[in-house]
């Protein structure tokens, strides 16, 4: 009986610590591609504007660097974040009063959301992409191509629905209220899609077939019937 025991054991804690390891791997990965805005956001709550808008430049400055230096490629959503940063703070640093500080989380969800729907154009969806930033390799099928389209403009529907919670909140909360339901929303919501997407992934896949949302492919080893 004791070893009938150990053996489910040992293999669920071998697929925990292996989805534990791509979870901490897309977590980094989104830290640094989100790293722009997440400054801009953290600087601006610690300090002055200024100090956030410059602190936000060097960081995108030194980011870029590193990018450069080691060869990482600069990605769509690295892009987008790093742009938005900056605008953002451009637009909140010529102002009378910091206004865009209230409405830039809308922003920049509807920003993100749009981007998701056109990152799922093309032979490489965004999804697909960010998956090949973290080394990982997927079979070069049909089928697979469609599902990151399906994964990329589900994580679009996610940005826009937050993006209209985000808005609601703006208009019926206070300004602290509003940025602290907002933290909290957003880090909860952001870290149930980013592990579903890592570790249920496989899963999706299936239940995306069983569905016939996914066109139909041969298998490798299986001839294709008439």
């Amino acid at each position: 009986m004791g070893g009938r025991s150990v053996i489910p054991f040992a293999g669920w804690y071998q697929i925990d610590k292996a989805n534990m390891r791509r979870l901490r791997a897309v977590l980094t990965f989104v830290l640094w591609e989100f790293g722009p805005l997440l400054a801009l956001l953290a600087l601006s709550a610690a300090f002055s504007l200024k100090v956030a808008i410059a602190g936000t430049i060097a960081f995108i400055l030194a980011d870029a660097s590193r990018r450069l230096w080691r060869r990482i490629p600069f990605t769509r959503i690295y892009l987008l974040s790093s742009g938005l940063a900056v605008i953002f703070g451009a637009i909140d640093l010529w102002a009378e009063t910091p206004f865009m500080l209230k409405y830039e989380a809308v922003i920049t969800n509807l920003a993100t959301g749009a981007a998701f729907v056109a990152g799922a154009r093309g032979p490489r969806s965004m999804m697909q992409e960010i998956a090949g930033q973290r080394r990982e390799t997927f079979p070069d099928r049909a089928d697979v191509r469609h599902f990151f389209r399906l994964l990329t403009l589900l994580w679009a529907v996610y940005f826009f629905l937050k993006a209209g919670l985000y808005l609601w909140l703006s208009v019926t909360l206070p300004a602290g209220r509003a940025i602290v339901a907002r933290s909290i929303i957003g880090g909860v919501s952001l870290g149930i899609m980013v592990a579903v997407s890592t570790t249920q992934g496989r899963r999706m896949f299936f239940l995306c077939r069983r569905l016939g949302l996914l066109p139909v492919v041969a298998e490798p080893d299986q001839p294709k019937t008439p």
